[in-house]
């Protein structure tokens, strides 16, 4: 049974940092804890959206809404952010940042592999180190770290990018039992196909604005030719057919104390499922069969 708004504001409130918060999934998670009730403060680049969305958030529920603007590739991002969080009793943490160099990987600048690591491993661990703290002394609250589905293996065109989104899983996880252990509900939140603002184009059809519903019309197709498609021809289904960044964003607060790890969509938990009964030699080439054809610019 579903928890009443005040039961969850009481749980995982008063207040919820989201990191990477200005449109996309974390505009979506930011609005849904403002309509289970929960205060907000929003973090992301851009300072425009970030008041755009706030002052919606505040009109529509009610909710106090507070935003920092920090780049988070910044050496003193995460003391911004704390400093921002201060006097502010965090019930939950969503961190939906990420950085994703994309081109082989001797092509891309090491300075872009590096702002990776910074965005993907190093700023997490350290607001899961902060923030948990308190939560666990509280013995309540959430942590959801937005992981995906390359985490799974390596892959062409991402290498980086993969490696740091499956540290986030792991650690997600790793808190799940350590946090569990206080009272706090931390998951690896895996993230598929989705047609965000860094996805569109990458993948033809992408960005069309019937995709989503192409998409569905041929989920029922695809479902009863399941037998005849592979897994592969499944997976470049999903990657032409995105999720809808508003669907997915909300779904994070229906799987919150389940955990370990939650995807944003059933097909994306059946392809992980797939993809580890595989050798590590067919999951990478499954993947570099999909991210080959992914535009690098």
């Amino acid at each position: 049974m579903a928890e009443a708004p005040e039961e969850f504001a009481e749980r995982y409130g008063p207040w919820a940092l989201v990191v990477g918060a200005s449109a996309g999934i974390g505009a979506a998670v930011a609005d849904e804890a403002a309509r289970r009730g929960i205060n907000v403060l929003t973090v992301a680049r851009r300072a425009p959206l970030l008041e755009e969305k706030a002052a919606r958030m505040r009109a529509t529920h009610g909710v106090a809404v507070q935003t920092l603007a920090v780049d988070l590739t910044d050496p003193g991002a995460v003391d911004a952010i704390t400093a921002a969080a201060a006097g502010l009793e965090i019930g939950t943490l969503v961190y939906n940042a990420a950085a994703e160099p994309r081109g082989y990987f001797l092509e891309v600048a090491v300075a872009e592999h590096l702002d990776n690591i910074t965005v993907n491993c190093t700023v997490p661990t350290m607001l899961c180190h902060h923030f948990g703290r308190a939560m666990a002394a509280r013995g309540r609250g959430a942590v959801a770290l937005v992981s995906s589905m390359g985490a799974l293996q390596g892959g062409k065109v991402f290498a980086s990018y993969f490696a740091a989104k499956a540290y986030e899983w792991i650690l997600a996880e790793g808190l799940w039992a350590e946090l569990g252990e206080a009272g706090v509900d931390a998951f690896a939140y895996v993230v598929g196909a989705t047609r965000t603002e860094n996805y569109k184009g990458q993948i033809d059809g992408s960005s069309d604005t019937g995709a989503a519903e192409q998409g569905a019309a041929e989920q029922g197709a695809a479902e009863d030719g399941a037998a005849e498609q592979g897994d592969l021809d499944v997976a470049r289904r999903r990657l032409r057919h995105p999720s809808d960044p508003d669907e997915v964003g909300r779904h994070l607060f229906d799987v919150v104390g389940r955990g370990p790890t939650e995807f944003s969509h059933p097909d994306d938990e059946r392809h992980a499922t797939s993809v580890l009964q595989l050798s590590r030699r067919d999951a990478v080439a499954r993947m570099s069969d999909l991210t080959t054809g992914i535009r690098r610019s």
